[in-house]
């Protein structure tokens, strides 16, 4: 493992004749989730905290224009948790590289059911 404080690496390969070329290879800018996925993630969690239960409060958290930006994503995502939830009978989720668990449960498939709506009439 190593870790890159620039935007070129130099790779050393080994090779049967023993020559060793350098090859210079471009570094990830940002190697860890999205923007979307971190945006989604506190979306979700502050729902199942039941900090985000209308519109008022999810517009407090959250600018309308990256609501906007976000909306089809965010349906189609909440859409899979539900599918998970009610058809796969998964017992849980798991958001934060499984650092943080959203338990299927009633109230939890209700929360998720508003704020899908609540996303929907933006």
């Amino acid at each position: 493992m190593s870790v890159c404080f620039c935007e070129d690496i130099y790779v050393k390969t080994f090779d049967e004749t023993n020559n060793y070329p350098l090859k210079t290879r471009k570094c990830k800018v940002y190697d860890g989730p999205n923007d979307f996925s971190i945006f989604m993630n506190q979306l979700l969690i502050l729902t199942t905290h039941n900090i985000i239960h209308d519109a008022s409060t999810l517009k407090e958290k959250f600018n309308d224009k990256l609501l906007n930006f976000y909306q089809t994503d965010i349906l189609n995502e909440i859409d899979i948790i539900l599918y998970k939830f009610t058809i796969l009978n998964n017992e849980s989720i798991t958001l934060y590289y499984d650092t943080y668990h959203i338990p299927n449960q009633e109230d939890t498939i209700h929360m998720l059911t508003n704020l899908y709506n609540l996303i929907k009439n933006i």
